[in-house]
């Protein structure tokens, strides 16, 4: 009679356990996760000071080594990536094949909606939200790219920050000129995928945790609270808006465009 009454409870103990454990794992997968999409803004803005000319970013790279910025985040960067990834895609083998068959299950309604009744059409809204799982697919999709990619161009900006520290041959370290001949080379194509992988990813990442962590919360001074659509919205001009800085920066780092912000940091001593 014992055995009947704890052997559920130890059942229930085990879930319990189970569930916290996966709570704990998706909190350390979305907090990495915003801190990675942060850093990358960051660093966005931080590299598209190319757009002001060679002076502005090379100024800003020697800020950032000189009073060592650069090398610890390099450090702490490359171990939450991969920590991310770790924790990010734990569960996509199982929730991909049930994420592919709800999307079928969506594109079906779809296609046959013309025939569903009002009372049945209402009831199938809840299995049309599963639509949202292509968003889902293509960050799964961007986050192999970017873990390929990512860790390439973690270890170019990591050796140019190694180089300076401990003196290893030119001890360039980051600056304009190397990074433009590197883009003209033929990196561009790498940091063009990137680029539009990462902003993708972070997008559709910024969305979900909106929806899940967000929705509903009440805005501070505006007073409206946070919507489905609301969080789309935030997606689109965020990634827009990253995508354009981006590929300006990148044409200008090839050499295609001349640096449109260059008056900014022009001197009236050039005359003479």
């Amino acid at each position: 009679m014992s055995d009947e009454i704890t052997h559920p409870e130890g059942e229930l103990i085990a879930a319990r356990e189970r569930a916290r454990r996966q709570w704990k794992l998706d909190a350390i997968s979305t907090g990495t996760g915003v801190f990675l999409a942060l850093f990358m803004w960051g660093h966005m803005f931080f590299v598209s000071t190319i757009l002001t000319g060679e002076r502005g970013f090379n100024w800003v790279a020697n800020m950032f080594e000189h009073y060592w910025l650069a090398q610890p985040t390099v450090v702490l960067v490359t171990v939450v990536f991969f920590v991310h990834f770790v924790t990010a895609s734990r569960k996509i083998p199982a929730k991909l094949a049930d994420r592919k068959r709800l999307k079928k299950l969506g594109d079906d309604i779809s296609e046959s909606e013309w025939n569903i009744s009002k009372e049945d059409r209402a009831e199938l809204e809840k299995v049309r939200a599963h639509k949202e799982t292509s968003l889902w697919i293509w960050q799964v999709r961007s986050g192999m790219i970017i873990l390929a990619l990512g860790s390439i161009h973690l270890f170019i900006v990591g050796a140019d920050v190694a180089q300076r520290t401990f003196g290893i041959g030119e001890a360039m370290g980051i600056n304009a000129a190397e990074t433009m001949a590197r883009v003209k080379d033929g990196m561009w194509l790498l940091y063009a995928v990137l680029l539009f992988m990462v902003e993708v990813h972070a997008g559709i990442g910024l969305y979900r945790v909106t929806v899940k962590w967000g929705l509903g919360t009440r805005i501070p001074i505006i007073g409206s609270r946070i919507t489905r659509r609301m969080a789309g919205t935030m997606e689109t001009v965020v990634l827009w808006f990253f995508l354009i800085i981006g590929f300006l920066t990148l044409l200008v780092m090839a050499g295609v465009l001349e640096p449109p912000l260059a008056f900014l940091l022009a001197t009236g001593g050039t005359q003479g």
